[in-house]
């Protein structure tokens, strides 16, 4: 369960960066192992998609898949690891206030759009899109980006299997600390889907901190 305890921030090191990403935005950033990134909701119901690889090696990227089936739970919070397609740690959930995330709903695109909403709008920003713009400088295409761990997002899953998509619980100030287990280059994508409830009233911006306890 979600965590309202002191602050750890001051066990993690130094800022070595911050930055808010705008609505609807995107960003990546590279990881060097133990280094700790803090993802904030600066406003509340404000879902994150994102997406790591292997720095060392960019052919080893994140699995949902195997993150579920290693964890055997589909709801990670505090103390949950994040694990590659090779089935090697990529980072660990080292404080989480929240306590909801999704690995199973994917990834909003023009066409999940389509098919779930009509919606035809052609240069509407998506998260597939959104996270292909930020890997695009490391030479990565869209099919080569893995499915994603969707930051608070509140996607819960019903007794007769299925799942449905509801607001995210997090209040203005909520975050996830996520530890590096290994060089990692993480991209995000802020969510900018305004089709069903997931982003609650409407997408706004995120923060990002990087901790370096060196």
């Amino acid at each position: 369960m979600a965590q309202r305890a002191a602050d750890p921030a001051e066990a993690y090191g130094r800022v070595v960066r911050e930055t808010v990403i705008p609505a609807r935005w995107y960003l990546a950033v590279e990881l060097s192992k133990g280094q700790v990134l803090r993802i904030v909701d600066l406003e509340g119901q404000q879902v994150a998609d994102i997406v790591f690889f292997n720095r060392n090696n960019l052919a080893e990227k994140f699995s949902p898949n195997n993150t579920v089936t290693l964890n055997r739970n589909v709801y990670l919070s505090n103390g949950g690891k994040l694990y590659s397609d090779q089935a090697n740690v990529m980072c660990s959930i080292v404080a989480d206030t929240v306590g909801r995330h999704d690995f199973i709903a994917g990834s909003c695109s023009l066409g999940t759009n389509l098919l779930r909403y009509g919606d035809r709008a052609i240069g509407k920003a998506t998260c597939r899109g959104n996270l292909t713009l930020a890997l695009s400088p490391y030479g990565i295409p869209m099919k080569d980006v893995p499915y994603t761990f969707s930051l608070l997002m509140n996607a819960p899953v019903q007794a007769d299997g299925t799942f449905i998509l509801d607001s995210a619980r997090s209040k203005p100030g909520d975050y996830v600390d996520l530890k590096a287990e290994m060089d990692l280059l993480v991209a995000m994508s802020n969510c900018p889907q305004e089709l069903n409830p997931v982003n609650g009233p409407g997408p706004s911006p995120i923060k990002i901190v990087v901790y370096d306890p060196s």
